[in-house]
């Protein structure tokens, strides 16, 4: 786990790495927005009946006082940032939005997770972030946030459960294959249904389309090899399912602003 607070608007962010298994989390002391970065299913809720499914890529936002039972199907990486100030402008906005809502929604938004994607990052990169960069990345994580319960952008989740159904064994299979080619065809005949169909449920339930979350959970597969492990960057890019270094190393730096080698040298620093 790591945790640090964040100024702008007030957060306190923390990153679990879970297994298979589940937890309790007892009543939250304030409202927290929940961003699913990548891993297996989880599921969620105060109670088997009144349980959602939480999918990769998936956010959701839940109220102060809300005491939850977590089920991990698999190892799962979550993030979640905890509203330290409740009178501050953009977490009343959150109350408001959420006031008239039954449960906690779940949404799938490319920019509310690239951007807590980019918090996290910079936040392990180093024992001294950039707090400016930090507190924009954030602030603009919660005002997308926002804009999506506020019907502006972004998809709600979760699709039917034929659908979700059939997604859940895909994406973890994907998650236990990045190494292979993961063609659409391939995944679609894994769901069981037809390619143009495939990408149609894929779309609607994750927000965005099969190749660029294949793409997404391989640079962070990548990042967490090059930090963790001394690797050659080529064994890497195989190890990811890139076919050449160099490829990678161009979606690597278009995604993250740096080339591979030098997120090494960073978190060596």
């Amino acid at each position: 786990m790591i945790s640090v607070e964040i100024g702008g608007v007030p957060l306190r962010a923390e990153r679990y790495i879970f297994q298979l298994g589940g937890c309790e989390v007892p009543p939250l002391d304030s409202m927290v927005l929940a961003c699913h970065m990548g891993g297996a299913r989880a599921t969620a809720g105060r109670n088997p009946g009144r349980s959602f499914d939480f999918l990769a890529g998936a956010a959701t936002v839940f109220q102060p006082g809300f005491a939850s039972r977590w089920t991990f199907f698999g190892a799962i990486d979550m993030a979640m940032f905890h509203f330290l100030d409740p009178n501050h402008d953009m977490v009343r906005q959150l109350q408001r939005l959420l006031a008239a809502r039954a449960k906690s929604p779940t949404f799938s938004d490319p920019l509310v997770h690239a951007s807590a994607q980019q918090v996290l990052a910079e936040i392990a990169r180093s024992s001294t972030p950039n707090a400016g960069f930090v507190e924009r990345a954030s602030a603009l994580m919660v005002e997308q946030a926002c804009r999506v319960l506020e019907g502006k952008t972004g998809r709600h989740l979760p699709p039917d459960a034929l659908q979700l159904g059939r997604l859940q064994g895909v994406l973890e299979w994907i998650g236990q294959n990045l190494s292979s080619e993961l063609s659409n065809a391939e995944l679609a005949e894994r769901a069981g249904v037809s390619e143009s169909h495939f990408r149609r449920i894929f779309q609607e339930a994750m927000g965005m389309t099969p190749h660029r979350y294949v793409l997404r959970l391989r640079l962070e597969r990548v990042h967490e090899l090059l930090t963790r492990t001394s690797f050659s960057i080529a064994r890497v890019a195989a190890q990811c399912g890139f076919n050449s270094q160099s490829h990678m190393t161009a979606c690597f730096a278009a995604a993250y602003g740096i080339t591979p080698a030098r997120a090494r040298q960073q978190a060596r620093a």
